[in-house]
């Protein structure tokens, strides 16, 4: 059996591809912007490329490969290969596993990113010791996986756990999804970008505009260098996100009876210290004591990896790793 597969998330914001061995070991890696605005054709281009970087930096032959695993932030159904909605790539109905697995003749499977992202800290993670858990991934937006029972629970269509798109105030920001108030529109760092934008419009100090020029985007390094700076705007505007995602995560405990919830992504990760205090207070408030008590509210802390070894987890589901 081959000894290698390529794991790729395909985020909204960058692409990182890995190739990983049989001893579960990033052996080597490639990322490149993702530039969604050039099309879907574009940036399937951009994860062949990144796919074949792994291999020439490794000198590993596309044939070693036993799979190859695309992670996408949007609805999917993984057995036809076909992404439904990707708001922040602006794809409908497109089919990823075709011209990959064209290209390479490999074997080629897609999943929810934040699925692989779920499967990644439950089987290699810190969450290897709670069979129901909940991961939410906060970045350009915001997905969820569900492992329950110690299983990735995608639904009837595959479409489960599409937690970024839950309806917050109908009243609210507009979603990529063409929805209002979804939670992603409230609470991811684009929301974040948008409110701190706005309050720079409006004539407000904030350090940020001597930190980029860039305000359509701002980077979640950007956001913790404004916070060590003690910035009034950044302070107020994740103060607000991290209420708002503490409140989901209270109803999700009442929904779900969780073991515990995972936070992650580039956001969480460079200002997680900060807001996960007030994610958990804010959860508490809604969270029915008996269910809150005993969940845990934690940092992956596993960085960009936790997709990539979600892509071991799914190859091994299906019985090529």
């Amino acid at each position: 059996m081959p000894q290698y597969i390529v794991s790729v998330d395909a985020g909204g914001t960058k692409i990182l591809a890995a190739l990983i061995n049989s001893d579960n070991k990033i052996i080597s890696q490639s990322k490149k912007p993702t530039d969604a605005k050039n099309g879907a054709n574009a940036v399937i281009n951009r994860i062949i490329e990144c796919i074949e970087s792994t291999l020439i930096d490794s000198k590993v032959k596309a044939n070693q490969l036993a799979a190859i695993v695309v992670g996408i932030p949007g609805s999917l159904n993984s057995q036809k290969g076909i992404v439904y909605l990707a708001p922040n790539l602006s794809w409908r109905n497109i089919n990823v596993v075709n011209p990959i697995k064209k290209h390479f003749n490999i074997p080629t499977f897609i999943e929810n990113d934040a699925n692989l992202g779920a499967l990644g800290i439950h089987q290699f993670g810190l969450g290897k010791k709670y069979e129901n858990l909940l991961g939410i991934f906060v970045g350009t937006g915001i997905g969820g996986g569900l492992i329950l029972n110690n299983k990735i629970y995608r639904g009837k269509s595959f479409a489960a756990g599409e937690i970024g798109h839950i309806v917050i105030d109908p009243k609210g920001a507009k979603c990529g999804c063409g929805n209002f108030g979804c939670f992603e529109a409230i609470a991811s760092r684009t929301a974040i970008t948008r409110e701190i934008k706005n309050a720079i419009k409006t004539g407000k100090k904030t350090v940020i505009t001597k930190l980029t020029n860039d305000y359509d985007m701002i980077k979640s390094g950007i956001l913790a260098a404004a916070l060590q700076s003690n910035d009034k705007i950044v302070k107020k505007s994740l103060r607000s996100a991290s209420e708002t995602i503490g409140l989901v995560v209270g109803n999700m405990s009442n929904l779900l009876d969780l073991n515990a919830v995972v936070l992650a992504g580039g956001l969480i990760e460079a200002v997680g210290n900060f807001m996960l205090p007030v994610i958990r207070k804010s959860a508490e408030e809604v969270a029915l004591p008996q269910n809150f008590k005993g969940m845990k509210i934690l940092n992956s802390s596993f960085g960009d990896d936790a997709a990539l070894y979600g892509g071991i987890a799914l190859a091994k589901e299906v019985g090529l790793f």
